[in-house]
C-alpha cells in the first residue's frame, strides 16, 4: 500500500516548525492614498533572501485546479532563500494545499500537509520541503516572493504518496 498523508487545516502554530502563516489579520495596518485603501504592512518580515548575493524577486503563479486525494510526485527546496506564496483572490472560500517536511535529507515519513484557505499565505523557510503550490478545487493565482541570484536554490526529489482530507479517516494520521 502506497503512503499516505492526512492534509490537517493550517494554523500558525501547527505551520511554525516549516515557517511563517501569513494573515492580514493582526498585523500592523493604516489608512492610505487619502483613504482609498488599508496597507497591511511588513507581512513578510522572515524573508530570507541573501545568500550568495541574491534579492527578493516577485513572481505571480497562475495555478490550475487539483483535488483530494492528490498524488504527489515530487518535492522541492530553496537551499539558499526562504519562498513565500501568497493567493491573489484573498478569498477565504478558496483554498490551498500545503505539504512541508524539515530541512536536511527528504524524509516522506516526516511529511505534514496543510489545506490553506485563500486568503492566508505561507513563507517557507530556507531549506524546508515542499509540494510545489497546489490550488484545490478551482484555479487559483499566486503572488510569489523569492530569492533570485546566483548559485543553486533549487533541489527537486522524485516521490510517490497521496494526500488525502482530514475528514478521511481510513488513511493514516499525519505526523504534524
Amino acid at each position: 500500500m502506497k503512503k499516505t498523508v492526512v492534509a490537517q487545516p493550517i494554523t500558525a502554530p501547527s505551520f511554525a516548525a516549516y515557517g511563517e502563516l501569513l494573515s492580514l489579520q493582526n498585523v500592523p495596518n493604516f489608512a492610505c492614498n487619502q483613504g482609498r485603501a488599508t496597507r497591511y504592512h511588513d507581512l513578510a518580515s522572515a524573508i530570507d533572501c541573501a545568500d550568495m548575493h541574491g534579492r527578493v524577486g516577485f513572481s505571480v503563479y497562475a495555478c490550475t485546479a487539483s483535488s483530494l486525494p492528490f498524488h504527489v510526485q515530487v518535492m522541492e527546496c530553496h537551499p539558499l532563500g526562504s519562498q513565500i506564496f501568497y493567493p491573489m483572490t484573498m478569498d477565504p472560500s478558496q483554498r490551498y494545499l500545503v505539504a512541508v517536511a524539515p530541512a536536511g535529507a527528504l524524509d516522506t515519513e516526516r511529511v505534514c500537509a496543510f489545506v490553506v484557505p485563500g486568503d492566508q499565505g505561507v513563507n517557507y523557510r530556507k531549506g524546508i520541503w515542499h509540494l510545489p503550490i497546489v490550488a484545490l478545487d478551482q484555479p487559483l493565482n499566486f503572488m510569489a516572493l523569492d530569492r533570485i541570484g546566483p548559485g543553486d536554490n533549487l533541489e527537486e526529489v522524485v516521490v510517490d504518496f497521496w494526500i488525502n482530507a482530514a475528514a478521511d479517516q481510513t488513511s493514516p494520521s499525519s505526523p504534524c
